[in-house]
């Protein structure tokens, strides 16, 4: 079914494909009140015609915070004919009274597009020298190859997204294990994580409640609809911080300890409505740990209980929407990342 016209104009100005870069010149030429910015190549790739308006409406938040060339690229790889179609754009912020400061915007509609295609038609056309960062937005296809992520600085994910994760962790291990697979990777399930990982942490800055870490015996977790995959990389996290391992023969979320201790975490589902991790919950003997968020509240609860000792306090939430998590994983790049611990852990822990 053809992408409604009315959609595609909010692209910008469509351009033969050779003649790209010659427009983009004239683009900042013909106006000396806009200044071009760049300091990464950033790309969405969605083989979704539905989510084209949607990705419209987020690469301008993002570059509203982070100065790029940005790529959105429409890949339909059954349409036929095959053909490649392409637009741009200014995507402009004000700066010192007249001055515009802006970001570069390309847009490709690849229709029976191929890894191939992607290659020759898009990367054609990045910002030379300039690391490439790429959310690939849905399951990763036949086109996610090795022409197309030997070119990636960093690969941005959602699993909450995906139809069979496991499948899909098993696919990207697969691919990580190819020596042309330099690239990093960020999951937002992951990133929807940090506010509950930043409270807990500040959870343990007595020393008194650090002495009963090793004696929790149970996490509780309530995630939303849709959102186990952020919950199963939480656990896992603080049963990986805790030096436990998942226990053979065992059903459920059960970790064996050092000293032959066990574990336990259990998940549980709420609603689609509210954030996506709601709640999370650490016991064992003397230690009560809770910290809970209510719906898409900017703040967090946090309550602990060690040895009756109580102490509540009220802590800053991070950000929920897509948009806001890309950016702020763009923050981010080139730093490091506790997901790389727990990457290898998800295809067991969603087998339980």
């Amino acid at each position: 079914m053809p992408l409604p016209e009315d959609t595609l104009s909010r692209l910008g100005a469509e351009v033969a494909l050779p003649k790209i870069d010659r427009a983009l010149k004239d683009l900042w030429a013909n106006d000396e009140t806009k200044t071009r910015a760049s300091l990464i190549n950033f790309a969405i790739y969605s083989e979704d015609p539905s989510a084209l308006a949607a990705n419209v409406e987020r690469l301008d938040q993002i570059t509203a915070e982070h100065a790029c060339r940005a790529l959105l690229i429409l890949c339909l790889p059954e349409a036929r004919p095959p053909r490649a179609r392409a637009w741009i754009n200014a995507l402009c912020r004000p700066y010192q009274g007249r001055q515009e400061v802006c970001s570069e915007q390309i847009s490709f509609l690849l229709e029976g597009g191929d890894a191939a295609q992607v290659q020759n038609v898009v990367f054609a056309h990045l910002d030379a020298d300039l690391p490439l960062l790429v959310w690939w937005q849905g399951g990763l296809t036949k086109n996610f190859e090795e022409r197309f992520y030997s070119r990636i600085g960093t690969l941005i994910l959602d699993s909450s997204t995906w139809a069979d994760p496991r499948a899909e962790f098993a696919r990207l291990a697969a691919v990580r294990a190819d020596r042309c697979a330099d690239f990093d990777v960020r999951d937002l399930s992951w990133t929807r994580s940090h506010f509950l990982r930043t409270a807990l942490a500040a959870c343990f800055q007595d020393a008194n409640a650090r002495r009963h870490l090793p004696m929790l015996e149970r996490i509780e977790i309530t995630h939303a609809r849709g959102q186990r995959c952020a919950a199963l990389m939480l656990a896992g996290w603080i049963a990986h911080r805790l030096g436990a391992r998942l226990a053979e023969g065992v059903d459920g979320l059960v970790f064996d300890r050092p000293g032959g201790s066990r574990l336990h975490a259990v998940l549980a589902e709420a609603g689609a409505e509210g954030c996506a991790l709601q709640s999370l919950k650490l016991s064992g003997p003397g230690l009560a740990v809770q910290v809970t968020r209510e719906g898409a509240s900017a703040f967090v609860h946090v309550c602990a209980d060690c040895e009756g000792h109580a102490h509540e306090e009220i802590l800053p939430a991070d950000v929920v929407g897509e948009a806001e998590l890309i950016s702020e994983q763009l923050s981010r790049a080139g730093g490091g990342t506790h997901y790389a611990t727990v990457l290898p852990l998800m295809e067991d822990l969603l087998a339980r």
